[in-house]
């Protein structure tokens, strides 16, 4: 079974999708066989990974696969193939369709995204999902099918109250469904600067996580948004980054995890 992960906060600009489409290129530079999931009803992931034209398209859609339960068999339908990995598109009918509250009143709407994986055919070792940038019914089914979350932070004073709600989130998920367990697989404090507020915010996460998962340190990089423009990862992004190792020990830990 591939080993899943959810990227999440429920606050916007994070780096949630940075986070998310470099993880998965690191795990594909690895050699591993890889989908990325873009849950994300504004579809950055989706463009960022080179199929901007999927986010508009017709036909079997997202939202159609997890609202229909005679549909949701064709999850392999949805399938594209990026560049480096397999992605499943966003698409505006997320948006337009109200997919959201559409969940949220379905039977059983809290595991459709679970549900749809496992009709999966293709044998993936890692599944990533780039959540949406925020606590809804499309955040829970994801949490709910992975089991774990990357948490993407901010080093600024805000992130506090952002982490806090995401944990409160998971304990009420974990209360309503017993049978679920939740954990987080580690910290990406994004936008680290050399002034106080980062080296506090540093601190603050080594204290609620450092001795649960790893917190890695994130540093601003115009080339991660060139490269973002391109479709392409770092990894295969004509312009070096030094930030490739951070991205490549995130995977190599995930690696070690899934290995257990």
């Amino acid at each position: 079974m591939a080993y899943s992960v959810s990227v999440s906060n429920q606050k916007g600009g994070t780096g949630k999708t940075t986070v998310a489409v470099n993880l998965a290129g690191a795990l594909a530079n690895r050699g591993n066989k890889v989908l990325l999931v873009d849950l994300d009803p504004q579809g950055y992931a989706t463009e960022s990974v080179g199929i901007p034209d999927a986010y508009d398209a017709d036909g079997l859609t997202l939202h159609d696969v997890l609202l229909d339960l005679d549909k949701i068999s064709r999850t392999d339908d949805l399938v594209r193939e990026a560049p480096e990995f397999d992605v499943i598109p966003s698409n505006v009918a997320l948006t337009s369709k109200n997919t959201e509250t559409n969940l949220q009143n379905a039977q059983g709407g809290e595991r459709r995204v679970g549900m749809a994986l496992d009709n999966l055919s293709t044998d993936y070792d890692f599944i990533v999902i780039d959540c949406p940038p925020g606590l809804g019914a499309l955040t829970d089914n994801a949490l709910l099918a992975t089991g774990r979350v990357l948490i993407p932070a901010e080093t600024k004073g805000t992130s506090k109250r952002a982490v806090e709600l995401l944990r409160d989130q998971i304990d009420s998920l974990e209360m309503l469904f017993p049978e679920a367990s939740i954990q987080p697989v580690g910290v990406v404090a994004n936008d680290v600067r050399q002034d106080g507020v980062s080296n506090e915010m540093i601190e603050w996460f080594d204290t609620v996580f450092g001795e649960l998962v790893p917190v890695y340190e994130l540093r601003k990089r115009v080339v991660l948004q060139r490269a973002q423009m391109a479709g392409r990862t770092i990894f295969e992004h004509d312009e070096e980054c030094d930030m490739e190792g951070v991205f490549d020990d995130i995977a190599a830990d995930l690696e070690g995890r899934a290995a257990e």
